[in-house]
Formats: C-alpha cells, structure tokens, sequence
C-alpha cells in the first residue's frame, strides 16, 4: 500500500543495499562457486582436493572477514545507503553511509574471489584423471571454470572502481567530480566492465547444474554437448563486450548504444543453444520428475522468461523507456533472482545424498518447488506488468494509482508464497539431515565421476590413486531404458 508504514526512507535505502550487495556476492556467488565448486570439482574430476588447500583457506578467511564487514553495517550509524552499485556523486556524499565499509567489503570478496579463481584453474589443468580430456568435462566443470575466468579478467576492474570511490571520498581525489574535472560516468564504466560480467559468473555455473540434472532423469546423454561447451565458453567472451547497455540512458554516444545493442542481442544465441539443447535432452526420454528435476526444468523456464523480456531492455528505443522501472526488477529477478535460486536449490537436493549420505525429504522438496514457482512467477511477472505502467524502482514509497497498488498488493502475496517455499525447503534439509532415508551408493546412477567415492562421499575423494578414465566413458552416457527408483 503506498504511505511509508513500516520504515522510514533512510531504513529502506539501507534494506535494498543490503538485499542487493547480500544476493548477489553472497548468494548467487558463493552457494555454487565457493560451496559446490569447492565440494565437487575435484571430485568430478578424479582429483583428491584442490590444488591449493592453504589458499582455499585464505579464500574463505577472506570471505569471513568481509562477513564480518557487512554484518557491522546493521549497527546504527554504520548503515550503508549507496545502493548494491554504490554510484557517484550520491556514494560521495554523508547520507550515503559509511561508504569505507562498502569499499573494504568488495575488497575482501575480490581477494577471495582471485584465490578461488587461481586455485580451481589450477586444479582442472594439473590434477585431472588420466583420460579425463576437455571433451570428456562435466559441464558443470566447464561453467565453473569459465565463471572463474571471468572472475580473474574483472574483479581487478571492480577494485579500481570502488578504490577511486574510497580516494575520493576520503582523500580529496576527483576521479568523478566534475567540478574538478572528473567524470560519474568512469565510475559507471569501469564497475560495469566487471558487473555486467558477473551475471555470468553468477548464472554459467547453475547451468552446469540444469546440464548434470536433466540428463540424469531424462536417462538420454546430453544433447548436442560439443555445442554446450562452445556455448559455455562464447557466453565468456561476449560478457566482456556488454556493459555499456546499463548505461543507454547515461548520455553515452549513439555509436556506442548502437554497437552495444547488438553485441546484447548476440549473446542470446549460445544461451539460446543451451535452452535448446536441454529441451532436445528430453524428447523421447524416460523421464522421471523427482524434485530436483522439477527445480532444473522450473530454473531453465525462469531463465527463458528473464531471457525473452531482457531481449527488448537490449534495443535502446525500448529500454529508454523502461531502464528506470519495476520492469527491470521483475526481469531481473527471473533470471538473477530465480533461474539461480532454482538450480542451487535443485543442486542441493541431487548432491544431498553426496555430501550426507540421506536423501532429501522428497514430498518436501516437492511442496517447496511448487510455492517457491508460483509465489515467484506472481511477484516477478506481476513488478514487470508494474513497470510497464510506469512505475518507477528504487522509490521507496509511490502515489496512490489505484493500478499500481492492486499490483503491488498481489505482489506481496506472491512473495508470501515463495517465503513459505524457502521455509519448507530449509525445514527439508534439517529433516533431512537428522531423520532422512539412508541413501544407496550412487542414486541417481550416473556414471559421473563424483559418485564413484562412495555415499557419503569419503574424505580425500579419490584419493591418491584417481580413476582412469576409459576411451568410451562419458559422463552423460545414460540407458533410458534403466529406471530409478
């Protein structure tokens, strides 16, 4: 309802900063990249662990201190109100917050996320199985290590970005002030350079998980794989020719908006491949609809939805008039916020009886998908519908339109629904840890290289004898005609 009821302005600028830096680095980051990748990779790959045990320890050292961090802007006085991309001249300023603490964080996840980087590249060149060749990877091997790439081509970027924020607020540099010769708008292209990018850091890796769950309960290999791995690795090398469409309404040149416009457009097509191929993965298959496989199907749909509706915001006459509002929230959120949510989600329960030995509740993870589904798609779809009248985001309260407040009233409903799916699906893991079904050796029955250290999972993995990989081994060669349990 419009009317500030529940915080004032200042407490909401604070929220929305806190949801937008807390999703995207610590969520959609760190759940498939720090905790799956670290739990996986060299499992998938034959290997015993990383390559670097210590600098995977400095790595989630690193990330704790920058935790810590965040947690100390939920005292009063430390909040920080720079929005999630802390943009100048706002950022500069004392209502901005404690802008230092905002800086030392990104800092903090930027170390961590080198180390990371630095240590999974090295553990897929050097430690992999013999015969475990680059056309024999696990996709979620590749999009993990592609994520990774990203991350070590950008995250310099983003510590340059938010370096000269700090020097300028606090040092008296003018990096952005024009007044003083600088310029907002090299803020807004070195932090994009990376940020945009970042989106596939966030979603290449969950496509891994759609790649290694379909197959599974489709029992047919992995259609088209050859072209998912040069899909995974063109989605790479495009991501760094994107970022000047977040800036088509920042006055920038036509021939940028024009060039940038198309290079959007482009990346549709390995993505759109992927989408495909999933879809072909399936035909004629014997598929079985267990809870994880609806979260991967659920994911690749929400995907779809974000990708059809992110298309246009690519085409500068439309996204001139949309940038600004609520229809960039809602498609963003399908793809940033759910297509990720339900690959992690769908993860989870497929390597569950990897990492516990138990299975997951499955009438619970069935129950959760479906509120978590529907409360989504009525939020999402309902703030685009939203957007399309012209209702603005980031405001933090809105005129009494009678359209926008019906919308808006769904919408909450909506996201009642999918926070009583998150509810279910965490009271399905804690349940499933202390009282789940004691899990076979390899469930699922994939021929994956992780499910043959046993269940659960032993420590070291394969140890120091990795498995030889046979000449016709593939680890998405299913018999359709073997039906699970």
């Amino acid at each position: 309802m419009p009317g500030m009821q529940v915080v004032d302005f200042k407490t909401y600028n604070y929220l929305l900063t806190g949801h937008g830096v807390g999703m995207l680095f610590w969520w959609a980051i760190a759940a498939h990249i720090g905790g799956f990748g670290n739990f996986l990779l060299p499992l998938m790959i034959g290997a015993k662990d990383v390559a670097f045990p210590r600098l995977n320890a400095l790595s989630w050292w690193a990330f704790f201190a920058a935790n810590v961090l965040f947690l100390m802007t939920l005292i009063p006085g430390n909040h920080i109100m720079t929005m999630w991309t802390g943009y100048p001249p706002f950022s500069l300023n004392n209502d901005a917050g404690v802008t230092a603490l905002y800086v030392f964080v990104m800092h903090l996840l930027g170390a961590s996320s080198i180390a990371t980087a630095v240590n999974f590249l090295v553990t897929y060149i050097t430690m992999r199985a013999p015969g475990y060749t680059f056309f024999k990877t696990n996709l979620f091997v590749h999009t993990l290590i592609a994520a990774n790439v990203i991350q070590l081509v950008g995250v310099p970027s983003l510590a340059g970005a938010v370096t000269m924020l700090f020097l300028d607020k606090y040092l008296g540099t003018n990096f952005f002030n024009p007044a003083k010769g600088g310029d907002p708008l090299i803020y807004q292209n070195i932090f994009w350079f990376y940020s945009h990018p970042v989106v596939y850091v966030q979603v290449l890796p969950v496509f891994g998980f759609y790649s290694e769950i379909i197959p599974v309960f489709a029992r047919r290999p992995l259609f088209g794989y050859t072209s998912m791995v040069f899909a995974v690795w063109a989605i790479t090398a495009v991501s760094f020719f994107l970022w000047i469409h977040h800036m088509f309404v920042s006055g920038v040149p036509n021939w940028t908006r024009v060039l940038f416009s198309y290079t959007t457009l482009l990346i549709a097509v390995p993505t759109g491949i992927k989408i495909f191929n999933w879809m072909l993965t399936l035909y004629r298959g014997a598929i079985h609809f267990r809870s994880q496989m609806l979260y991967a199907l659920g994911g690749v749909f929400m995907f779809l939805i974000g990708g059809l509706t992110g298309l246009p915001l690519g085409m500068v006459a439309i996204d001139l008039g949309v940038s600004d509002s609520l229809f960039v929230v809602g498609h963003f959120h399908y793809v940033l916020g759910m297509a990720i949510t339900l690959g992690i989600l769908g993860a989870v329960i497929h390597w569950f009886p990897l990492a516990t030995g138990k299975y997951y509740p499955e009438n619970l993870g069935k129950l959760s998908f479906w509120l978590i589904f529907a409360g989504a798609n009525i939020f999402y779809f309902l703030q685009m519908v939203a957007g399309m009248l012209g209702n603005p985001r980031r405001y933090p309260d809105y005129p009494p339109i009678p359209e926008w407040t019906t919308l808006h009233v769904i919408q909450t409903i909506g996201a009642l629904i999918l926070g009583v799916g998150v509810v279910i699906f965490t009271y399905g893991i804690i349940k499933g840890l202390k009282s789940g079904e004691k899990a076979s050796d390899n469930p699922w029955k994939s021929p994956s290289l992780e499910w043959k250290v046993g269940v659960p999972a032993r420590a070291h993995g394969h140890g120091d004898h990795p498995p030889r990989v046979e000449p016709d081994w593939h680890p998405y060669r299913y018999d359709k005609e073997e039906i699970l349990k």
